[in-house]
C-alpha cells in the first residue's frame, strides 16, 4: 500500500469574550491515493453538545461523502450523506445538483476552512457565492436538522502575518456569509494549505483559534 502524503492533527479552542475555554475541537487532516478525509470531533461544554463529523474528498477538495453525530441533552441524530454527480443523497432526501458539489458543511471549524479551496485567492473583497449542503443553518449547528442545500458567500480579504496559541503564521483572510441577515464571520487560515488559525463572528460572542497542531506520518 503507497504511504501516506500527508497527516495534519490539531486542536481548535472555542473561547468566550473574556477568553475562557468554552469547549474545543479535534481534527484529523489526511490525504494519499488521490483521496482527503477529515475528521473532527466537536465538544461544546457551554451548551451541552458532541459533534463528530466525517468528510470524504476528492483530491480537489471537493466532497465525496460525509457524516455528523450530534449527541445533545441524551439524544443523538446521526445523518449520512452520499455525493454523486447528480446530487446528494442524506436517507430519504435527495438533493438534485447541476454540477458537482463543491463543499459540504457540517459545522466543524476545521470543515468551515475547506471552503476556501473552492474560493481561491483571486479578485481580494469580491464575494463569490459557493454552493453548498448542510445539516443545519444555525449558528451552532444544532437546530432544524435536516439535508439542506444552500449558498455561502465566500471573499478573499488578502495576506497578513498573525500569532495563535499554536504560533505565528503566514495566514490568508477570508470572509464567510452563510446568511444575508447575518454579519460575515473573519477567517484566517495558515497560507499555502488552508490549515484552521483563527475565527471570530460579530452574531456570536465567542471566538475560536487553533491551540497545538503537528504534521508527520499516521
Amino acid at each position: 500500500m503507497a504511504a501516506l502524503s500527508s497527516h495534519l492533527r490539531g486542536r481548535i479552542a472555542y473561547r468566550d469574550a473574556a477568553g475562557g475555554e468554552t469547549g474545543h475541537e479535534w481534527f484529523d487532516l489526511i490525504a494519499g491515493q488521490g483521496c482527503r478525509l477529515l475528521r473532527a470531533l466537536c465538544v461544546m461544554d457551554d451548551i451541552g453538545l458532541m459533534r463528530e463529523v466525517s468528510i470524504g474528498m476528492g483530491a480537489d477538495w471537493r466532497p465525496t461523502d460525509g457524516q455528523c453525530r450530534i449527541w445533545q441533552d441524551g439524544a443523538q441524530n446521526l445523518m449520512r450523506f452520499d455525493v454523486g454527480e447528480l446530487g446528494v443523497r442524506a436517507g430519504d432526501t435527495f438533493l438534485p445538483m447541476e454540477e458537482p458539489l463543491p463543499y459540504l458543511g457540517l459545522h466543524p471549524l476545521s470543515g468551515d476552512a475547506l471552503i476556501i479551496h473552492q474560493r481561491g485567492q483571486d479578485a481580494a473583497g469580491e464575494y463569490r457565492a459557493i454552493a453548498a449542503v448542510t445539516n443545519s443553518i444555525s449558528p451552532n449547528g444544532e437546530q432544524d436538522l435536516a439535508a439542506q442545500a444552500m449558498q455561502i458567500d465566500v471573499a478573499y480579504m488578502g495576506q497578513a502575518a498573525i500569532t495563535v496559541a499554536a504560533g505565528a503564521f503566514e495566514a490568508w483572510h477570508y470572509r464567510l456569509r452563510w446568511r444575508r441577515d447575518w454579519p460575515p464571520a473573519d477567517l484566517w487560515v495558515r497560507a499555502g494549505d488552508g490549515l484552521f488559525l483563527l475565527m471570530r463572528w460579530a452574531l456570536v460572542p465567542a471566538w475560536f483559534e487553533l491551540t497545538q497542531w503537528q504534521e508527520g506520518p499516521l
